[in-house]
């Protein structure tokens, strides 16, 4: 019985190593690449993962992860609004186009953020979760650093 086990087993996972050898690397043109199974946390291919570079999309990202903390821990509220300061309104690149003065509904704030990649959506989101940008960021370093990303440091929101 237990050679025929054997040779069962050895005819299943004979044609899983053929093709596990037959695989062939992860090639990308991107600068850097960080891929993970989801299910397991295995990290499947790095390139130049610990690498610095620019955070472009990365700081909206964070935001948005601190801003959904906030709407999960009732900090924030969806149908709640928030203050423009004109610091937000300054804001260059990507925009909402707020008007300094006006209150802006968090649920806009947020499409604004992910939809329009709103610079000044996100300083008034830092600005009303933590009094300024400044402070914010504070939120953003830390927890990334709570998410094992040590080597990160955000400068703005």
């Amino acid at each position: 019985m237990k050679k025929i086990i054997f040779y069962v087993a050895l005819v299943l996972l004979l044609p899983s190593c053929a093709f596990a050898q037959s695989v062939a690397p992860i090639e990308t043109a991107a600068k850097q690449a960080y891929l993970v199974d989801a299910s397991t946390g295995t990290m499947l291919f790095a390139k130049d993962a610990d690498a610095q570079m620019p955070t472009s999309s990365m700081s909206k990202m964070m935001t948005m992860y601190v801003v959904f903390e906030a709407l999960k821990n009732g900090k924030l509220k969806m149908d709640g609004t928030l203050p423009v300061s004109e610091h937000a309104w300054r804001q260059e690149g990507s925009r909402m186009f707020l008007n300094v003065g006006q209150r802006a509904a968090v649920e806009d704030l947020i499409r604004g953020v992910i939809v329009q990649s709103g610079n000044d959506a996100c300083v008034v989101l830092a600005e009303g979760l933590a009094g300024s940008e400044a402070a914010f960021v504070e939120k953003m370093n830390q927890k990334a650093s709570d998410l094992g990303m040590p080597d990160t440091h955000f400068l703005d929101a």
